[in-house]
């Protein structure tokens, strides 16, 4: 059995799985409500991550605002938010693919401008797989990662945010940071 394609394949199932419980949580709710189109960049902290991808890896993804579940610190500034990203990058020698699925818990300050902003952390399950010809297996590693953002307006929002992932078993190093431009329905 091929390792990368079952990893790709890994990849794959992790996002429609992570994908369908946004999508059965929202029918709870209204639709569309609390979920979030976000396009961005990972840029990698290691140089051995930085040389496979050259600079960065785009992305897609979306997160979905979790309001049946309580927050998990107290107060009507804080919100619990599901991201789903998929991360894609086919440079020099090597094709890598990140998928981070993330636990967010983020506090939204007082408005100043008509922008608001907020940060928080996160709890992150990411799937890694390079194609390189060396034979890297595709894993899932545990992580945690620092937030900041604003809200440009009812519907636009910029985020960053710096996560370190275990690496043990691992091919690669993916931490470093994820920046995202966001567009909520």
């Amino acid at each position: 059995m091929n390792l990368t394609r079952a990893g790709s394949k890994l990849g794959v199932w992790l996002v429609v799985v992570a994908a369908g419980l946004v999508l059965s949580s929202a029918a709870r709710a209204d639709f569309v409500k609390g979920l979030s189109l976000r396009a961005g960049i990972w840029t990698p902290s290691t140089s051995q991550s930085r040389d496979g991808v050259d600079f960065g890896a785009f992305s897609l993804g979306l997160e979905y605002e979790l309001p049946f579940v309580p927050s998990l610190l107290n107060g009507e500034g804080w919100t619990t938010t599901l991201s789903v990203d998929f991360h894609y990058s086919q440079r020099k020698v090597a094709v890598v693919r990140y998928v981070p699925v993330s636990i967010n818990q983020v506090y939204s300050f007082s408005e100043q401008n008509g922008k608001v902003p907020y940060a928080g952390f996160s709890i992150t399950a990411a799937t890694m797989g390079v194609t390189d010809g060396t034979g890297h297996p595709t894993v899932t590693r545990w992580g945690g990662g620092l937030i900041l953002g604003v809200k440009l307006n009812d519907k636009l929002k910029v985020e960053t945010r710096y996560e370190w992932i275990e690496v043990h078993g691992a091919s690669w190093n993916v931490d470093g940071f994820r920046t995202y431009i966001g567009y909520k329905f």
